[in-house]
């Protein structure tokens, strides 16, 4: 090993040795990083490239606890003894994994120490050993990657702008006639909602690189408006999915699918509470099995289109791994279904923990300073103090309003409340269609017995005009016993400034 290659072992062994022993103590960090990120050659010190190796070579096999035993027989099946003997077997990684127990919050350090001296030894084959001098205040050992990379890729670009190349300037007034060619052949629409024009229309879909956040108070159906709006939509255009959700279980979230496709696309019903139930009848049984069968034609057979992660324990650390591990999958869009604080975080207020859990989800959205260009949908649950609201703005949050700074679109739903129907006291007027005028007039909504309109607000929306810039509050009429959300039309809700 030539010198500078002892040294930077040296400096790198405490991370590579501590990175090595915590994913050996939880075997699940081999599924967040994978083989193509980290692995043998990332190390220096070949011991804890070993261990790391062997601890994938166990994971691999859907070992959780890495006792001796198993330890053995991998290296038995790899034919590794002599090396896992003279870098001092069980004892060795055991020891390590006892001294790391209690630094598993600083993995995500480990690992970006770790990959900063792979770019140092990069970087030495290019630039040579100046890469590891001092000079002035570059000083790489206090340097993050990200600022080593962007130091000597200005060094590579000042040679450029030494030469002939020019500055990459443009001119605003420049080129306006090919933009908008550029803007008609190539619009940034995103994802259609399911067979809703309306709420399309307002946002231009659900696009890659934001955050839409539907906000919803307990039990009004936030989980079933996305089910019929948006994991329909991905369902029928044939987009991966990704729903990580920390309430409704993986057979409640079933339960919704296949009503809703018998809403949507059967047209026939059975008993909400039967499927609770059980004890189905021959034909509820024939009506299940059909809607089954539809969904199933939709998504043209592909079972592994929607996947479905439930959490234990709500916390931004591990979503954040989730949705990493499956982005390098090629699932680009995320349904969040509850986002709320971090659980077990006493060290912040539940509403910063709430504001800061939402940076970081907007972090991982944008599509430029290291995001990963996803398309995010997060449900989250409004106040009960803003029960009394009735303009919903960013206010119905509670303490924790400043999330829709993250947002690029916030939607807020509630049911309209009974002096909102006709004759009431504040009646609202609704853009719907009416057969005999035979077009779209302004009139109140009838109370019809067993049903409840519902508005969305959208109170904020960068893809478009919202309810404080021209937008009207779009109406729907949702059929929860089939989970089916008609839209109906257009209403304009006053501000009350009662928040």
């Amino acid at each position: 090993m030539t010198d500078w290659k002892d040294r930077l072992s040296k400096e790198i062994i405490v991370a590579e040795g501590y990175l090595t022993g915590l994913f050996w103590r939880d075997p699940d960090n081999y599924n967040f990083f994978s083989e193509e990120k980290i692995n043998y050659k990332s190390f220096m010190n070949p011991v804890y490239g070993y261990f790391f190796t062997l601890g994938g070579k166990l994971s691999e096999k859907g070992i959780k606890i890495f006792d001796d035993i198993s330890v053995s027989q991998i290296v038995r099946d790899t034919n590794t003894n002599d090396t896992y003997k003279k870098y001092g077997g069980y004892e060795t990684i055991y020891e390590l994994q006892q001294e790391v127990r209690d630094k598993s919050e600083n993995l995500d350090a480990y690992y970006s120490e770790i990959k900063k001296y792979n770019l140092v030894v990069k970087l030495i084959d290019y630039f040579g050993e100046r890469v590891i001098q001092k000079d002035g205040k570059y000083d790489y050992k206090k340097m993050t990657k990200e600022q080593l990379h962007t130091y000597w890729n200005d060094k590579i670009l000042q040679l450029g702008l030494d030469g002939d190349n020019k500055y990459d300037e443009h001119y605003l007034l420049e080129g306006l006639e090919e933009e908008i060619k550029d803007w008609d052949q190539n619009p940034t629409v995103g994802l259609p909602f399911f067979e809703s024009k309306r709420m399309t229309k307002i946002t231009t879909g659900w696009d890659y690189g934001h955050v839409y956040m539907y906000g919803g108070f307990g039990g009004s159906g936030k989980t079933s408006l996305t089910v019929n709006k948006v994991i329909m939509s991905c369902i029928q255009h044939k987009e991966k999915l990704l729903v990580i959700a920390n309430e409704q279980s993986i057979s409640e979230f079933k339960k919704a699918l296949v009503v809703t496709s018998m809403g949507v696309g059967t047209k026939e019903y059975v008993d909400r509470q039967k499927l609770n139930e059980g004890n189905f009848t021959d034909e509820e049984k024939a009506k299940l099995l059909k809607a089954v069968n539809w969904v199933k034609e939709l998504s043209e057979g592909d079972e592994k289109l929607i996947t479905f992660v439930f959490m234990e324990n709500y916390i931004m650390d591990d979503v954040k791994k989730l949705v990493k591990h499956y982005a390098a999958r090629g699932i680009r869009r995320i349904i969040v279904d509850t986002g709320k604080p971090s659980e077990g975080d006493a060290s912040m207020a539940r509403w910063e923990r709430f504001v800061e859990d939402m940076k970081e989800i907007y972090k991982l959205a944008r599509p430029n300073g290291g995001g990963l260009n996803l398309a995010i949908w997060v449900n989250v649950q409004l106040a009960d103090s803003a029960l009394k609201m009735r303009f919903l703005n960013e206010y119905a949050l509670g303490d924790a309003k400043k999330i829709k700074n993250e947002a690029s679109v916030l939607i807020l739903g509630r049911f309209m409340w009974d002096d909102e129907y006709e004759g009431g006291k504040h009646e609202l007027l609704v853009n719907q269609w009416d057969e005999f005028a035979g077009d779209y007039i302004d009139k109140p909504m009838k109370k019809e017995k067993g049903f409840q309109y519902y508005l969305l607000f959208y109170a904020k929306n960068r893809r478009g005009a919202d309810n404080k810039t021209g937008q009207k509050v779009l109406v729907l009429k949702p059929y929860f016993g089939i989970n089916t959300w008609y839209e109906v039309g257009y209403t304009t809700v006053y501000d009350d400034r009662n928040y």
